[in-house]
């Protein structure tokens, strides 16, 4: 099997690389070698690299920065994945495109694959207008939707929230964190040996769900970290009306399958994160 991979530096495409090179052939880009808002770039390294399944990890996950730069976060998260997918039409490659929880406004308690997405930031509606574009693209589609994402440590990359967590701990910086906003921590590993067997077992294209078990609030996501890590320090909880951020997010963006990937625990996850990432 042929991948290419775009998204190489952060924490899930240089996961997504190192799983699929174990067993194919891989090719794997960052932002400096293929700009996905340039679809001239992006239809060469299709034509150099002839890939049969091609991976979009490539993403403006920044919420705070995509709400002040709507045209920044669209460039990236809808047009540049469109210019991808529809590159792997062109190329007869299958895209697996990756999304995010934030497509949804939070007020269910969960969400399926079938359940109609409403969001409620410019980054879960650039990231939803990107799904749909995939979807007119390529009928060749993945869509994976997850939560909460924090993987092994990058160079270059900015640290995930449990290395902002740990960190902040360790400078005494005061921490507050919201208690009312609900989701699912989902650890790259995990989620990355998904999207692999998924591949492998060649599911039905369409819109997939893939996280680990369980919920929690952010801030008792905060609390686990810290148990977990051996380091004692408090956290204050606060209510989302109370939090210095202006943008509205969603109060439970819990996802669910209609398929069962039969992931660990996120307490697992966070657990094998701390041992295999040392501070």
């Amino acid at each position: 099997m042929r991948v290419l991979i775009f998204g190489r530096h952060g924490q899930l495409g240089s996961k997504l690389t190192n799983i699929f090179k174990r067993n194919h052939k891989v090719l794997s880009l960052g932002h400096q070698e293929v700009d996905i808002t340039d679809q001239y770039v992006v239809e060469q390294a299709f034509v150099k690299h002839k890939p049969q399944y091609v991976l979009n990890a490539a993403a403006n996950t920044q919420v705070e920065a995509n709400e002040s730069d709507a045209f920044g976060a669209y460039a990236v998260n809808a047009i540049g994945a469109y210019y991808v997918s529809l590159a792997a039409h062109r190329h007869k490659a299958v895209v697996v495109h990756i999304s995010t929880d934030y497509v949804f406004d939070g007020k269910r308690s969960y969400y399926l694959e079938t359940d109609s997405p409403s969001p409620l930031n410019i980054y879960g509606a650039s990231k939803l207008a990107g799904e749909q574009l995939v979807a007119i693209a390529n009928k060749h589609h993945y869509i994976i939707r997850t939560s909460a994402l924090f993987g092994d440590k990058q160079v270059g990359s900015p640290p995930n929230f449990v290395d902002l967590v740990i960190s902040s701990a360790l400078n005494k910086n005061n921490i507050k964190m919201v208690n009312d906003q609900y989701t699912t921590p989902t650890y790259t590993e995990d989620i990355g040996k998904a999207i692999y067997d998924l591949l492998e077992e060649e599911l039905p294209f369409g819109i997939y769900h893939i996280k680990n078990n369980g919920s929690c609030s952010w801030y008792e996501f905060a609390l686990y970290i810290l148990k977990e890590a051996g380091i004692t320090y408090k956290i204050q909880p606060i209510k989302s009306s109370e939090s210095s951020s202006n943008i509205v997010r969603p109060r439970s963006s819990i996802l669910r399958s209609n398929y069962n990937f039969d992931l660990p625990s996120w307490e697992n996850a966070v657990k094998r994160y701390l041992l295999n990432n040392k501070f």
